[in-house]
């Protein structure tokens, strides 16, 4: 008799243990998913943010020249079937993605300040910083760089990338208002999105002259940007480092390689 009541109060004790380290473990499960998916949209942003950088150094630091490179380069997020009827989708909402305000590009390096002091008219009259025979031109500096560290195009890059697991999204994310209301266009209805914000650095050295000083930015607004010089940029790409001296990597008062990072 003593043994049958002993047996019925331990009856559903393994249900408290498992209403405890269920939520516990599917969250932990949940948020290691998310984070192998953020580190992978990281590498492809900062493969992007190079593409960009490339786009512009041949295109005269063209925002929309760099627009199209990033759109380019994050192709990899919004593809999901190997067809270039996928594939142009795909390019669309890229586009979309960069030109509503899901990603942004700032240029950090050459400033107003490097154009003004360096600027020459070009053929057409045009003022530009000039952009050939660098190797010939000397390495005295002006506004405390020199024209080959003023030929340096160091973009940041700036996307909020959506979170797709469960749960874990309203855990770690922030309310995206731009693609929750895009939302209701699609065939599912109306729903929330969340994302984090990916941000990336890229160096190139430009291989055609920066005509229009409107594309540059204020040396007092660029926060930790310098005239660094030195190779590299994200993604493991890039060309940099001119002529000069007191820089890592061959720049003058450069900053070296940029440091990539994510911002949570």
């Amino acid at each position: 008799m003593k043994a049958a009541t002993v047996q019925r109060r331990q009856r559903g004790q393994s249900l408290v243990e498992a209403v405890v380290v269920i939520p516990v473990f599917g969250a932990v499960i949940l948020g290691i998913l998310q984070a192998v998916l953020f580190y992978r949209a990281k590498s492809v942003v900062d493969y992007a943010a190079l593409q960009a950088a490339r786009s512009g150094a041949t295109h005269f630091a063209q925002m929309s020249a760099m627009k199209d490179g990033l759109t380019r380069g994050l192709l990899p997020l919004y593809t999901h079937e190997p067809s270039n009827t996928a594939a142009e989708k795909a390019y669309a909402k890229a586009w979309l993605d960069v030109t509503t305000g899901a990603s942004k590009i700032q240029i950090v390096n050459p400033t107003q300040q490097m154009f003004d002091a360096w600027k020459e008219p070009q053929y057409d009259g045009v003022e530009a910083i000039p952009n050939d025979s660098l190797a010939f031109r000397g390495n005295v500096p002006k506004a405390g760089v020199t024209v080959q560290d003023a030929n340096l195009l160091k973009i940041k890059v700036r996307y909020n990338y959506p979170l797709i697991v469960p749960v874990i999204d309203r855990l770690i994310g922030h309310l995206d208002p731009v693609r929750s209301a895009a939302t209701c266009l699609e065939p599912g209805g109306c729903h929330s999105v969340y994302s984090l914000p990916i941000v990336a650095q890229a160096i190139v050295r430009m291989q055609t002259p920066i005509r229009d000083r409107d594309l540059l930015p204020n040396a007092d607004d660029t926060s930790g940007g310098g005239s660094g010089g030195g190779s590299g940029g994200s993604g493991g790409g890039g060309t940099g480092g001119g002529s000069g001296s007191g820089g890592s990597g061959g720049g003058s008062g450069g900053g070296g390689t940029p440091p990539d990072h994510v911002c949570v």
